[in-house]
């Protein structure tokens, strides 16, 4: 397959970084940000960009599209919501979009809705705080909970009191970081540790609100909790009077109707949503949870505020996407999983055909690739593993397969046969420009390449 042409998109990028920093509307990196495409329609798992190329998108913007493109039912239900009224406090669905939400989420007895994942952990936060009365959380190594200063980057100090430390060399690095905010706020531990944790519990219970976590951190390389890690966690928090708090803007609606916290059989205090919970054609973010603590805001002991918290074409979105995803039993997530998982099949053969050992972690509506643990082996191998996923994401891109970033394919319910046929048809090509870039770097042909993809 000939690789895409994009230079109308590449003159568009041009011009756009005249009035837009860097031509793109986040500071993070993309597996396939160089090439900036402009998309102009979809449908389905397809998209098509200004030079008229077709993809298929398991980029979904960042797993918030999980109905896929131009579901007519979802577009419908927000053409109506438009046509009726465009703004206002309280509208006629507002109940019915907080039901749903609490219907599927087994731990929230009620729910507030605000517009990004970011916003949605500050506010459970607050609560927690509100709560409990104190004012550190504890988060974990490798999960992403939005880019306020008290939560982004950091890396684990010292155990024994491990306030996080600043680390210049990570992704979230950025400097205008208020001074401090990490090791005044939170506690940074490795995951899926229930010894360390609680042994930080015991020495430092009583000033920790809250336990900030991804039930599965799809962000740190799509791991699961450890075999009974999360009951512990549980039975800790209950004992110390710790808030738990599960993070599952991407989880949530994306790994089913329940989220991982139903997955798993463990029910949190609080959790955030966002990205799927909406459709991914508008955002929505909810913080969800008991309703002891939920009615803090009730009182107004806890201030939650937003101009657009619950704004109806949002709420719109929310009620015609769990609907959709609720029909006949949670079916589509079934559909999803099974296509989705041939992808994976697919990606997996076509990396070992081409000398690149790979694995596939996650859940089938968000799998995460990465070097395989043991192929690490050759002089260049820990640099051509740093660049992989980036080399993987650029080539699968100039193929027509769009991917999220580290390495992320975001499945959606309009999947079908077609879609798994067509990756099937690119993904070789793709691996067949990585396999011999890498057996170049090895110096050596790609079958002799076979552990450098860590």
């Amino acid at each position: 397959m000939v690789k895409l042409s994009i230079s109308q998109s590449v003159a568009y990028n041009r011009n756009l970084k005249n009035v837009l920093p860097g031509g793109v509307h986040y500071s993070f990196r993309m597996p396939w940000e160089s090439k900036q495409i402009s998309l102009v329609r979809g449908r389905g798992s397809r998209v098509w960009d200004l030079d008229g190329n077709e993809y298929l998108d398991f980029f979904a913007k960042f797993g918030a599209n999980i109905l896929g493109h131009n579901n007519p039912e979802y577009n419908q239900a927000l053409i109506d919501t438009l046509q009726r009224v465009s703004s206002a406090n309280l509208g006629d669905i507002d109940a019915e979009a907080a039901e749903a939400v609490c219907a599927h989420i087994d731990s929230a007895d009620m729910v507030r809705f605000s517009l990004s994942g970011t916003e949605a952990v500050q506010n459970a936060l607050r609560l927690a705080r509100g709560y409990t009365g104190r004012n550190r959380f504890v988060r974990f190594q490798g999960h992403y909970h939005g880019n306020a200063d008290n939560t982004l980057g950091g890396r684990v100090g010292d155990l024994d009191h491990p306030v996080p430390e600043e680390d210049p060399g990570d992704l979230y690095s950025t400097e205008g970081k208020a001074a401090g905010v990490l090791k005044d706020q939170s506690f940074l531990i490795p995951w899926n540790d229930a010894d360390l944790l609680e042994s930080l519990l015991e020495r430092s219970h009583e000033e920790i609100a809250a336990l900030l976590m991804e039930p599965i951190c799809i962000n740190g390389g799509g791991l699961m909790p450890a075999a009974g890690y999360l009951e512990r966690v549980r039975a800790l928090c209950d004992r110390y009077g710790v808030v738990l708090i599960f993070d599952e803007v991407i989880t949530g609606f994306r790994v089913g109707l329940g989220g991982a916290q139903r997955l798993l059989g463990v029910l949190p205090d609080l959790t955030t949503l966002g990205k799927a919970m909406a459709g991914g054609a508008l955002p929505v973010s909810a913080i969800a949870g008991r309703r002891e603590i939920m009615k803090l805001y009730e009182n107004r002991k806890v201030v939650h505020g937003g101009t657009f918290n619950g704004y109806l074409l949002g709420l719109a979105a929310v009620k015609a996407t769990i609907d959709l995803l609720a029909r006949d039993g949670g079916r589509a997530y079934e559909r999803m999983g099974e296509g989705m998982g041939r992808i994976h099949s697919a990606l997996l053969g076509e990396a070992e055909k081409n000398g690149l050992a790979l694995r596939m972690s996650g859940v089938p509506g968000a799998g995460v690739f990465s070097p395989a643990p043991s192929s690490a082996d050759g002089p260049r191998a820990g640099m051509i593993a740093q660049y992989l996923g980036k080399m993987i994401g650029e080539a699968m891109t100039e193929h027509g397969i769009l991917v999220s970033n580290a390495n992320r394919l975001y499945g959606n319910i309009s999947v079908d046969e077609s879609d798994v046929e067509l990756f099937q048809a690119r993904v070789g090509d793709a691996f067949r420009q990585v396999g011999e870039f890498v057996a170049k770097m090895q110096g050596g042909p790609p079958a002799a390449a076979a552990a450098t993809a860590s």
